[in-house]
């Protein structure tokens, strides 16, 4: 069975993530290289830099210049080579340690931020998702079902799509967006007769599953920029908060290579700095959730070996792009001394891919692999997991379906041996994939600032405030969260 915390993180005790200054970037991009070359795309040039010498670029090849050129150059630095195949008016060069992160300068982006509603009601619908069908480029809502949203100016005439499962889907220009910010969604009720949506068998529908994994997700791999928040709460008053844009190299679904994440920016807010009279390490993070996607990472309850602990059952479908999508609850058979889940899994009815995922472990597994979350107890404390829920969700892209968005949600007591101090922490991770795009097979993914199953989330500084993340798209801190982070920051809005 996989590591049953997965994707959990309580972080009290931090490492510390060193950024890299001015001068450092300076010195990287005044390294001096060689290129000679005819004839070539400037994708081809980089290919031939990037074999030739210690760097490593990241950039979306789509961006690039098609025309050909030839270079001819001996001992220049870095930075006069990049100025030959990039101009200067039309790109930027970031540099993280020894990576550089080549990006296409646009016109201002298009900021829209708004709310999602049911009905003709106000009741919000949380975790919707928001972009430009055919584009990689999104987010979703927050609880409250507010959103922001950041577009890039070349898709200032793009519909935006909004889904979300059960609803009917909608689409609206970026100006209708900003005359009117409240979007509201339909519920869709299924009325088919039960044999039309109702295979014989469960088994069968999971074998088909397993069976269409290639066809039905992508097969080439793809480097996704993503968002990543972290709060925790101790006795339902947060205590702080951990964001952070990552890179995430995604391995293609018919191999078995472990996917790998890059941190690239990311800040911190604490909230109670007596929170660190307790200090608890807890195995998870930024790599933990994104072995969250349960089709390359196939968990128990969809996993054949492991079928035989579980008890499916169909239940009332759902609806996803207008398509019918079968719901199987599962739960642990009553006899089974092992580590299970229980919850529902959401197939699509003709393509049998997976679309959706919500889970957790039942009591009997929290007690039997609770010590398996800890990675670091504090000195003279006991500490007992209470609850764990996952979920994951995919999204549809070019015909080929993408882990789209990951979270967990954690509760565990600490009581001290010799004390009366009794206390409940909670721990919340979201992931959230913002834009992907094909990763070039010549291109390198060096090692530098890689996540690995070990690590912790870094201690990483940086103010609080609305622009920090610049064009990026992030998720919109609830109502609750934005409360506590006005009462140390009073700038945040």
């Amino acid at each position: 069975m996989r590591f049953p915390g997965k994707s959990v993180v309580i972080l009290l005790s931090l490492l510390l993530w060193v950024k890299t200054s001015a001068q450092e970037r300076m010195q990287s991009l005044e390294g001096r290289i060689s290129c000679k070359i005819d004839s070539a795309t400037v994708e081809q040039i980089l290919e031939k830099v990037v074999n030739e010498n210690d760097l490593f670029f990241s950039y979306n090849p789509d961006i690039l210049p098609k025309r050909k050129i030839t270079l001819n150059l001996l001992n220049v630095t870095v930075d006069e080579f990049l100025l030959k195949i990039l101009p200067s008016k039309e790109y930027t060069v970031e540099k993280l340690d020894n990576q550089l992160i080549v990006t296409r300068k646009e016109a201002a982006p298009i900021r829209l931020s708004g709310i999602v509603v049911e009905g003709k009601g106000d009741s919000p619908v949380p975790y919707t998702s928001m972009g430009i069908e055919g584009e990689s480029i999104g987010t979703m809502t927050n609880i409250d079902g507010r959103y922001d949203l950041v577009l890039p100016w070349r898709l200032r005439n793009k519909k935006i799509s909004v889904h979300c499962l059960g609803f009917k889907p909608l689409e609206f220009s970026p100006d209708e967006l900003k005359v009117n910010a409240i979007v509201r969604l339909e519920p869709i009720t299924i009325h088919l007769r039960e044999i039309e949506v109702k295979p014989v068998d469960v088994a069968e529908v999971l074998r088909n599953f397993r069976k269409n994994i290639e066809i039905n997700y992508e097969r080439s791999t793809q480097l996704m920029v993503t968002f990543y928040r972290e709060t925790i709460k101790r006795d339902d008053q947060y205590i702080g908060v951990w964001e952070a844009i990552m890179e995430v190299l995604k391995q293609p679904y018919n191999s078995q290579m472990e996917d790998r994440v890059r941190f690239l920016k990311g800040r911190k807010s604490n909230f109670h700095k007596t929170f660190t009279d307790v200090s608890l390490k807890i195995q998870g993070g930024p790599w933990y959730i994104t072995s969250l996607d349960i089709v390359h990472n196939l968990e128990t309850f969809l996993d054949p070996k492991f079928e035989n602990l579980y008890r499916y059952r169909f239940e009332q479908p759902e609806m996803y792009n207008n398509r019918v999508t079968w719901v199987i609850g599962f739960s642990r058979k009553e006899d089974v001394e092992f580590p299970c889940y229980y919850g529902k899994i959401l197939i699509d009815a003709e393509s049998y891919a997976l679309v959706s995922a919500d889970f957790g472990l039942d009591k009997k597994s929290l007690k039997l692999n609770g010590e398996s979350f800890i990675k670091k107890e504090p000195f003279g404390y006991f500490t007992r997991p209470e609850g764990a829920e996952y979920s994951v969700n995919y999204r549809i892209i070019d015909g080929r379906w993408q882990f789209y968005t990951a979270r967990t949600d954690v509760i565990f007591k600490v009581k001290q041996r010799k004390g009366n101090l009794k206390t409940e922490y909670r721990s919340v991770s979201d992931i959230l994939v913002t834009q992907q795009f094909p990763f070039p097979s010549h291109v390198r993914f060096g090692p530098t600032g890689l996540f690995r199953a070990d690590d912790i989330f870094s201690d990483i500084q940086g103010e609080y405030d609305p622009e920090f993340w610049g064009n990026y798209n992030v998720i919109k801190p609830d109502d609750d969260l934005n409360k506590a982070l006005r009462k140390i920051e009073p700038t945040v809005k």
